[in-house]
């Protein structure tokens, strides 16, 4: 009955204004809509605007007005339905652009919101709206797949990351951050060439994102490069010069090239920034030692005991310095304390390569160079990568008297470094050592 009574003064309606017009009937049921729709009589809106579409199929405000109803109401799939009727009416409309990319948007299908922006801007390549929602519109997508990259790169799934990010960043002009982060991605499987393209691209967009000159020098220290590795470590203390990690990671740089005095000026300040920090601490007294100013050394290993006496091989350090000193048994006391403590490790964590390779050392250096052999051929077994069990069984087989043994073990070592000379004194000093 109600559809009945809608149709009569529909008629009705449609005799009156057949005497004023064709034309004006469809805009009075597109302005009656658009009351309606301000007042939010929802339904008696739509009614109007389809009265108005009747009238004019082509009538794109009256669609406009109908989608926009959809919309309010969150009826999407019809509001996108009216809204494409829009465009196919009249391709100039900005409303009907920006509003059918926000009803993808709110579902998270980017790149159809992509696609109809992209449409708008060379329909319209003056309108500068469509440029401006385009480009919201891109740094939505982008945030989103950042977000979803991290969740494939977390799961342990870096090359569907790497797509995804790829992908993006071809549809839509990239960030500093997102450059990074894909470079980031690239460095994590090993592929540093498209890693260094990606960080290149990043500081071209923002040449103070020390984050890339920090990934940088990581590359060119895994690549064996030290010297461009101190390089970019130094740009990044220059952009954060109160981070106590940047000094530290610097000097520890500076230690692989042995210039010690260097070294010592960063790992002080980094130190000085943050006092707790045992790491910093170690690697100080570590380089001191290196330097061979042992004082200052046994001074700093001995801070470092106070405040936590089992921490790794800091005994070692220590027994090898008294052992330099011409001081055998306070050398053979810290072996043993070194030998105690990993003995407590390995029940917690026995298949751990530092703790197996700080207690065969320390084996080694109390005397047990049998225990030590066994407990080293077992690390390289489990580990047959691990650079510095090959270097403690060169120790090993040096105490034993075993110099072709000893050498083979430091060849391995050398084999498995990236660029550190002290491998090399090494070999030199076993070489004329065995010389008759």
């Amino acid at each position: 009955m109600k559809q009945i009574i809608t149709y009569l003064l529909f008629v009705i309606l449609l005799g009156v204004f057949i005497f004023l017009g064709w034309s004006k009937l469809g805009a009075f049921f597109c302005n009656q809509g658009n009351y309606y729709f301000e007042q939010q009589f929802y339904k008696k809106a739509v009614a109007s605007y389809e009265n108005s579409i009747r009238v004019n199929p082509r009538a794109w405000m009256a669609h406009l007005g109908l989608a926009g109803v959809y919309l309010e109401c969150k009826d999407y799939q019809a509001s996108a339905k009216e809204y494409k009727k829009v465009l196919n009416i009249n391709p100039s409309c900005f409303r009907a652009y920006a509003s059918l990319s926000y009803i993808y948007d709110l579902q998270g299908d980017y790149e159809e919101a992509l696609q109809v922006l992209a449409r708008g801007q060379k329909e319209n390549p003056a309108d500068e709206r469509i440029k401006q929602s385009l480009e919201s519109c891109c740094s939505s997508y982008l945030a989103n797949k950042l977000n979803k990259s991290t969740e494939l790169f977390l799961a342990q799934k870096a090359k569907a990351a790497i797509s995804m990010l790829e992908n993006v960043l071809t549809e839509c002009p990239g960030t500093a951050f997102a450059y990074y982060t894909l470079g980031y991605y690239y460095f994590f499987s090993q592929d540093y060439a498209n890693a260094k393209i990606n960080l290149n691209k990043c500081l071209a967009m923002d040449s103070d994102f020390h984050y890339a000159y920090k990934l940088f020098s990581d590359i060119y220290l895994k690549e064996g490069d030290i010297e461009r590795a101190v390089f970019y470590a130094q740009k990044v203390v220059a952009f954060d010069n109160q981070g106590a990690s940047s000094y530290h990671e610097l000097g520890l740089l500076l230690m692989r090239l042995e210039r010690y005095s260097e070294s010592l000026f960063y790992l002080r300040k980094a130190v000085s920034l943050a006092p707790d920090n045992l790491e910093y601490a170690y690697s100080l007294a570590s380089v001191y030692r290196d330097a061979k100013m042992f004082d200052q050394a046994i001074a700093e290993y001995r801070r470092v005991s106070e405040l936590k006496d089992d921490y790794p091989n800091l005994h070692n350090d220590l027994a090898d310095i008294y052992i330099v000193l011409n001081l055998p048994n306070q050398a053979l006391v810290e072996y043993q304390k070194e030998v105690q403590y990993n003995q407590e490790k390995i029940k917690v964590d026995p298949l751990n390569p530092m703790v197996l390779n700080n207690y065969a050392y320390a084996l080694n250096g109390a005397g047990k160079s049998l225990q030590a052999q066994a407990m080293a051929e077992k690390l390289i077994s489990a580990y047959p990568r691990y650079r510095q069990a090959y270097l403690t069984m060169s120790k090993i087989y040096e105490k034993m008297k075993k110099p072709d043994l000893a050498l083979a073990s430091l060849e391995k070592a050398k084999q498995l470094s990236s660029g550190e000379s002290f491998i090399d004194d090494e070999i030199f000093k076993l070489k004329h050592a065995s010389r008759p």
